[in-house]
C-alpha cells in the first residue's frame, strides 16, 4: 500500500432508469471523463487506491459541492439554504445538470425528494468511501495524497477564459495553493513533464469539489485535481479510443508510480 489515493468523479456511463433527458445523446455524454478511470487503471500496481464512480454525471456530479443546485431546477422551495455557484446559475453544471452544451436537460422541474435520494444514494456514497480510502492511508502513513483524475476539451469552449485556445496536455489545481502543497504538485509535474507531456498549474481549472472536501494540508491530506485533455487518448465527438490509448494508459501507469513512491518518501 501506498499513502495515495486517485478518485475519477465523473467517469460513470450508467444511465439509472429515472433518467430522462430531451437533449441529444451526444451532448448529454459530451461532459463524462469517458475511459479516464482505464488511463489510470494501473494506479493500484504500485499500491495506489482507485475510486471511480459507474453512475453519470449529468445525473449528480460528485465533484460539485452538496448545496450548489440552483432552484430554478425545482418546482418547490428545498427546504435548507443553497449555495449555487456560477457553474449551476450561469452553465446549468452545478450538482443536478441543467444543460448539456446549451441544451435543456429536462422537459420539467424536479422534486426535492428526486434531488435528496440522487443526493443519498449517489453522491454521498461516494464521497464517504473516498474518505475512508485517504483516511485509510493517513492513520497508517501519517500523510496522505489525494488525486482527482478528470479530462477537459483540448480546445477552450466558449464559456471559458481560454475560448478558442489549445490547451497543455495536462493541468494540475490546488484551488490556488489551498488543497496541497507545492511539493506535490511539482512532483507530479516533474513525472508528467519527463514523459514529454506539458502541464499547467491552476489553468484553466483551479478544482473543484473532490480537493476543496477531502484536501486538507494542515492535516496530513494534500490533493490535486489532475486534467487530461480529450486529444490524447480519445476522439471528442465519436468517444472513439485513438491508437495511442494504450501508452497513454502505459505513461500514466509510469506517472502513478512516480506518485506512489513521492507518497512513500513523506510518510511519517
Amino acid at each position: 500500500m501506498a499513502p495515495s489515493v486517485f478518485d475519477v468523479p465523473r467517469s460513470g456511463r450508467e444511465y439509472p432508469l429515472g433518467f430522462h433527458s430531451t437533449a441529444p445523446f451526444n451532448d448529454v455524454h459530451f461532459l463524462v471523463s469517458q475511459y479516464v478511470e482505464e488511463i489510470w487503471a494501473r494506479a493500484p500496481q504500485s499500491g495506489s487506491g482507485l475510486l471511480y464512480a459507474t453512475f453519470v454525471n449529468n445525473w449528480i456530479d460528485a465533484n460539485r459541492g452538496e448545496r450548489d443546485i440552483d432552484p430554478a431546477l425545482l418546482f418547490e422551495p428545498w427546504p435548507e439554504p443553497l449555495d449555487p455557484t456560477d457553474k449551476s446559475n450561469r452553465l446549468g453544471m452545478g450538482l443536478i445538470h441543467s444543460k448539456a452544451r446549451g441544451h435543456a436537460l429536462y422537459p420539467d422541474k424536479l422534486s426535492v425528494a428526486e434531488v435528496k435520494h440522487r443526493i443519498e444514494h449517489y453522491w454521498r456514497p461516494y464521497h464517504t468511501r473516498l474518505a475512508e480510502l485517504i483516511e485509510e492511508r493517513r492513520q497508517k502513513f501519517g500523510i496522505a495524497f489525494h488525486l482527482s483524475c478528470h479530462c477537459m476539451g483540448t480546445i477552450g469552449p466558449v464559456t471559458a477564459h481560454d475560448h478558442g485556445l489549445r490547451r497543455k496536455d495536462f493541468c494540475l489545481s490546488d484551488r490556488d495553493g489551498t488543497t496541497s502543497s507545492r511539493e506535490f504538485m511539482e512532483a507530479i509535474a516533474e513525472a508528467m513533464r519527463k514523459r514529454g507531456y506539458s502541464v499547467t498549474f491552476n489553468d484553466p481549472f483551479k478544482g473543484a469539489e473532490s480537493i476543496r472536501l477531502h484536501g486538507k494540508p494542515e492535516a496530513g491530506v494534500h490533493s490535486v485535481q489532475i486534467e487530461v485533455i480529450k486529444e490524447l487518448f480519445m476522439d471528442e465527438e465519436s468517444f472513439q479510443k485513438k491508437p495511442d490509448f494504450d501508452k497513454v494508459q502505459e505513461d500514466l501507469a509510469g506517472v502513478a508510480a512516480d506518485i506512489a513512491a513521492y507518497a512513500r518518501s513523506q510518510a511519517r
